[in-house]
């Protein structure tokens, strides 16, 4: 069971993996002792209801959406070694083009920049209210309405794709994730500072560029300011939705090049029962609520003992998540595979001199603060997607009287 969980969070990134067979292992389901359970492993406590199974025979009233009401979870999870070195990435997944400048920043590229903190100008309030479904998202004829997303998660089953999206749309409804944009968030840069994860930029085919370091995942920075795990899951939330409403408002099959840089990784993380809750639960989540979203998942910085793993697992995995996984560990090989599949959206501290350069993290440290103007911006954690989106969180608050919390 924990070389299962090690191959499981290490690729949960890629929103879209299952294995074979995945709910005959079920491992994300939660222990026993739980106050109750729902579909996908989803559970509830006497003080937070269930964040991710809809409970519509408890409450026939409208759902009124609480950052401390949202507990997440998911199922799921995969990898695949695709080669030591890059070879040259499918052109047939390439994606349409976007431009989402006018709706991804609240001031523009041909505007004075902006402050980290707010600008002047009182923000206008807009439309954040979005679906679960855009239009052409599945077949016009299809009289259930299922993405094909979630067909391609069941690999057909009908039934079993229209159970899965009804489960996610009670989800959404039960716990107002259609509206989750339009709510304040004021641990955002608490929850930036718990674990690393940025949009670095877009790759060559313009897919999205999302860069997590697991392995970092701070729990003495959490106590510190008085945060939870339900805190960091809740915020995920918010940046997926923020994804796939704003910084890529269409098409609906959009997908996503993820990095999982896995430098710092241990076998002590793997018993840290902190981490392992926080991977089983981000798992659930992605998977059961976000499928079909990955388009490459780059697994960098991989110990060697984790390639071993992956070959055990990798059977159980199904072939269209192994041909989407690559492997990689630290070195030029690696370097020159992360230029070709990110392009101009490299973030430097990716590269294998980067870790000689930078030194061992130490608990509690920030991993980067987020810079003060747009002139500063850079591929990697300080990306104009992230400066953007954290301008946005910071106009939301503006409009709730709300400030943003500081990190301690």
């Amino acid at each position: 069971m924990l070389l299962e969980r090690i191959i499981l969070y290490a690729v949960a990134s890629s929103t879209t993996c299952h294995f074979a067979g995945a709910d005959s292992l079920s491992p994300f389901s939660t222990s026993s002792s739980s106050t109750g359970k729902g579909k996908g492993g989803w559970t509830s406590n006497p003080s937070h209801p269930s964040f991710v199974v809809a409970k519509s025979a408890q409450s026939s009233s409208a759902p009124i959406f609480h950052w401390t009401d949202v507990l997440s979870q998911t199922r799921g999870g995969s990898t695949e070694e695709g080669a030591a070195t890059a070879t040259v990435i499918d052109a047939e997944a390439e994606s349409t083009a976007v431009d989402v400048a006018a709706i991804a920043a609240p001031d523009s590229e041909d505007t004075p920049s902006s402050s980290g903190n707010a600008t002047d100008a009182e923000p206008e309030p807009r439309n954040l209210t979005f679906a679960a479904t855009k239009p052409h998202d599945g077949s016009p004829e299809d009289p259930d309405g299922i993405p094909t997303r979630f067909l391609l998660m069941k690999k057909g089953d009908r039934a079993g794709a229209k159970e899965a999206f009804e489960s996610t749309l009670e989800w959404r409804r039960e716990f107002g994730v259609d509206a989750v944009l339009a709510q304040p968030h004021p641990k955002y840069d608490i929850c930036k500072a718990l674990v690393p994860h940025f949009f670095a930029g877009r790759d060559p085919h313009n897919n999205i560029v999302f860069v997590q370091r697991p392995a970092l995942l701070d729990f003495e920075l959490m106590r510190k300011n008085n945060s939870t795990i339900d805190d960091l899951l809740q915020h995920y939330v918010y940046v997926i939705e923020y994804c796939w409403n704003i910084l890529e408002p269409g098409p609906p099959e959009g997908v996503m090049t993820n990095i999982l840089d896995m430098r710092g990784l241990s076998l002590r993380n793997m018993k840290n029962q902190e981490y392992i809750g926080f991977g089983k639960r981000f798992v659930n989540m992605m998977s059961s609520n976000y499928p079909g979203r990955s388009y490459k998942t780059l697994v960098v910085n991989a110990p060697k003992w984790f390639h071993a793993l992956y070959k055990i697992f990798k059977p159980l995995l199904r072939e269209s998540t192994r041909q989407k996984i690559v492997i990689l560990k630290a070195g030029k090989q690696q370097d020159k595979a992360l230029k070709l599949y990110l392009g101009d959206s490299m973030p430097k501290d990716l590269l294998s001199s980067a870790e000689d350069e930078q030194g061992e993290t130490e608990p509690g440290a920030r991993y980067f603060l987020p810079v003060e103007d747009r002139e500063e911006c850079e591929p990697g954690p300080n990306s104009l997607a992230e400066f953007d989106m954290r301008q946005f969180c910071i106009d939301q608050l503006k409009l709730h009287n709300e400030t943003m919390l500081e990190v301690v």
